[in-house]
Order: structure tokens, then C-alpha cells, then sequence
């Protein structure tokens, strides 16, 4: 009987820790020029002239024309699109970086 209500409190806070893991990070998706790649982070900035620096680790899928490319590509100047996720766009970690043909202002 204690085993039953020990394994239901305990199924009961696993899944409220794994609600609240769930809701605690935000989507970002930044678009714009590197300006920046040093120690695995980059900084982008918008077309808006916004400044967004974001982590990246060994997992980050960094994409050019859908093939996987090494982390060496990103140099300043390339165009990219990067899909993030993080508390705020401050601390920000990138799950994929996608490098696209360079943004053209009409």
C-alpha cells in the first residue's frame, strides 16, 4: 500500500518537473550576417541592425543547402538563419544554424 502511494507521488513529480522543464525555454529564430564567431558563439545581426550573440555546442546542425557542414564554415559576412532556443535571446543556444544566400535589400 506505502509502495503505491510512494511510486504515485513519485510519477506525480516527474511529470510536473517535466511540464515545467517543458515551458521553461523560448523559440528564437535570428536572421541576418555573422558578425562574429569566437568561442562557440556567434553573433548576427538583424537587418534591423539588432545584435543578437548566441551559444552554440557539438550539437548544433549548421545546414548549407541542406547538407551538414563543419562548425569552420562560419566566417563574418555569410548570411544565416539560426533557430534557437534559451530562457531569454541573451542566453540563447543554437540548435541549428542554416547558412543562406546572402540577403538582398529591395
Amino acid at each position: 500500500m506505502i509502495q503505491k502511494i510512494m511510486m504515485r507521488l513519485f510519477v506525480m513529480a516527474a511529470l510536473v518537473v517535466g511540464a515545467s522543464n517543458t515551458f521553461a525555454h523560448e523559440d528564437y529564430r535570428v536572421i541576418g550576417t555573422v558578425m562574429k564567431y569566437q568561442d562557440s558563439r556567434i553573433e548576427v545581426e538583424s537587418k534591423d541592425g539588432n545584435t543578437t550573440s548566441i551559444r552554440l555546442d557539438r550539437q548544433t546542425a549548421i545546414t548549407r543547402d541542406t547538407q551538414k557542414v563543419d562548425v569552420t564554415e562560419l566566417e563574418v559576412g555569410l548570411s544565416v538563419v539560426v533557430d534557437a532556443y534559451g530562457d531569454s535571446a541573451e542566453d540563447a543556444l543554437a540548435l541549428e544554424i542554416r547558412i543562406v544566400p546572402p540577403i538582398v535589400n529591395p
